[in-house]
């Protein structure tokens, strides 16, 4: 779609370099530099290192990285997004949006990766609702947590989908984001720049509604049992020090879903203010997009440092000590055993 009224006004004589898609752009790939590499460390280190009692948590552990590097991949790489907040548009800088695929579509698989995440949280609370022997009302077959999650994640594609699937007049659109952001960066007539919203439409607002809230009452059913369990419930079989474990983890778990949250939470919490008085600021919008795509290096550092044996990996990686321990034992033993030849 051509802009065919571009605002030649010189009222962006004042926007600086951090106002800039190249800006936005070349930070969204210094990010990848370092969140991809971490991220294949943090699989292979789920894969190898995960314990014999952390064996029940490899798989869910596996499935929530993968969704967290999919969501890292969609702010870095494939959609690199470039929002004109206060308004619902924006322009794809990414890899999706130089093969063509419409911004309108790659929206929509960025709302998916976010309700994905929701259900791999119901998935890690699940985990560890499962492992506690007291709860008597859990998932205990295997083909039946398969139908109940695969059902979830049908639920995550189709929750969102009736919005993207009406049409809108962009012009129209358009017209009415300019009538709040008088002199958009120049970026905002590139043909590639989609409106989503205009403004008090129903369809999105009970999409997320709803898909939001089945993540929330699902994951409230798993964690609160847990909790109640492990805390009031006494059992003569189990062990102080199995439930102190099973405390740990479910500890973990918590903690790791949390910490990433943060870096989506608070540029939302700004776009919704910025929404609420009418506050249109490039740069600032830049910078919370930014802080959304360092959602993908949190959630790896959470996994890696949260959990004691990965922790202990990464470090025995860059010390190199647990390499030496095995090189001085291999070297004791060979030293062992031509002394007591000599002896013979």
């Amino acid at each position: 779609m051509e802009w065919k009224d571009f605002n030649q006004s010189d009222c962006r004589a004042n926007y600086s370099y951090f106002w800039s898609a190249d800006y936005l752009r070349n930070a969204y790939h210094i990010t990848a530099f370092f969140t991809i590499p971490l991220s294949l460390f943090t699989f292979y280190t789920i894969v190898k290192v995960t314990p014999k009692r952390m064996k029940s948590m490899k798989t869910p552990l596996l499935i929530a990285h993968a969704w967290s590097v999919n969501l890292d991949l969609m702010f870095t790489v494939y959609s690199a997004p470039y929002v004109f907040a206060p308004s619902a548009s924006g322009v794809p800088l990414g890899l999706l949006g130089a093969l063509g695929i419409g911004v309108k579509w790659q929206s929509y698989w960025g709302q998916v990766s976010l309700t994905m995440m929701g259900v791999c949280l119901i998935m890690l609370f699940e985990n560890r609702q499962n492992q506690i022997t007291t709860i008597k009302l859990k998932i205990k077959n295997k083909r039946t947590r398969l139908i109940y999650f695969g059902f979830n994640y049908v639920f995550a594609l189709v929750v969102m989908l009736p919005f993207y699937l009406e049409n809108s007049d962009q012009m129209e659109k358009r017209k009415l984001i300019l009538q709040r952001i008088p002199c958009p960066t120049i970026e905002f007539w590139d043909p590639k720049t989609y409106v989503l919203l205009k403004g008090g439409e129903i369809t999105p607002f009970w999409s997320i509604t709803i898909g939001f809230s089945a993540i929330f009452f699902q994951a409230l059913f798993f964690l609160f049992p847990t909790i109640y369990h492990l805390t009031m419930v006494s059992n003569a079989k189990v062990s102080d020090a199995t439930k102190n474990l099973q405390k740990k983890f479910l500890g973990y778990v918590s903690i790791q879903v949390s910490i990433p949250w943060i870096s989506i939470a608070f540029p939302t919490a700004y776009i919704m203010y910025a929404d609420k008085i009418n506050y249109y600021n490039q740069a600032y919008n830049n910078n919370s997009m930014l802080i959304m795509a360092n959602h993908g290096l949190l959630s790896t550092c959470s996994t890696l440092f949260i959990y004691k044996p990965y922790r202990d990996f990464v470090v025995s990686v860059l010390t190199g000590k647990k390499a030496e321990a095995k090189r001085m034992s291999i070297t004791v033993g060979s030293m062992g055993s031509r002394v007591a030849s000599i002896s013979n």
